[in-house]
């Protein structure tokens, strides 16, 4: 009955540290798991740097492609090249040899 009585002096007399401290934790556990809290923050960052590392692979794609649509535009041995490989036109007195494609054996 004591130890009652000691909490409810105790409450009486603290109850507005008591309300702060409750409202904090509130405001601490809107933070961080509320939508656009600190957990989305974080989701939001990891998802940017992803974001970052395919922006970088496109640009280098992009960079490959331009070079070889300038090659394609303007160097006739590439071009030759590339139909020869491609498209297996051998020029007059070449001889072609294709191979069958070999089935893996188990």
């Amino acid at each position: 009955m004591a130890s009652v009585r000691r909490l409810s002096r105790f409450v009486r007399r603290e109850w507005l540290s008591l309300t702060l401290a409750a409202c904090a934790a509130l405001l601490a556990l809107d933070v961080v798991f509320a939508p656009l809290g600190l957990r989305d923050l974080l989701a939001l960052r990891a998802e940017r740097g992803r974001l970052e590392v395919v922006h970088a692979r496109l640009l280098e794609s992009n960079a490959a492609l331009k070079i070889k649509l300038r090659r394609l535009q303007g160097d006739d041995r590439y071009l030759e090249r590339l139909i020869r490989k491609q498209l297996g036109y051998a020029r007059s007195g070449e001889i072609v040899y294709r191979f069958a494609a070999r089935a893996d054996t188990q």
